[in-house]
């Protein structure tokens, strides 16, 4: 990770949406963990499926919010199962 604001966001909201937000747009497909509810990914994942990037989801065997399931091209219990959906499109990107 190239930014960590964990514990320490506050005053540094620009720079760590910023750096998301170009993170994002510098990717082929975007990997979210869903196992727990957080506003941020559930911002990054609206963000990436707009930008049309695939957002592949992993909740950890949580159910998926429909909102989850929407932004999401496909949506996975194990992380596993998650990272080999995510291969094709990181393969893409180097073929």
């Amino acid at each position: 990770m190239r930014r960590d604001f964990r514990g320490h966001a506050q005053g540094h909201e620009a720079e760590l949406v910023e750096g998301d937000l170009a993170d994002i747009q510098s990717c082929e497909a975007v990997l979210a963990a869903f196992t727990a509810a957080d506003e941020g990914t559930a911002m990054e994942a609206w963000y990436s499926q707009a930008a049309r990037k695939p957002v592949i989801a992993y909740t950890g065997g949580t159910q998926p919010h429909p909102w989850v399931v929407y932004v999401s091209d496909s949506v996975h219990d194990n992380l596993e199962d998650a990272i080999a959906a995510i291969a094709p499109h990181a393969d893409a990107q180097t073929s």
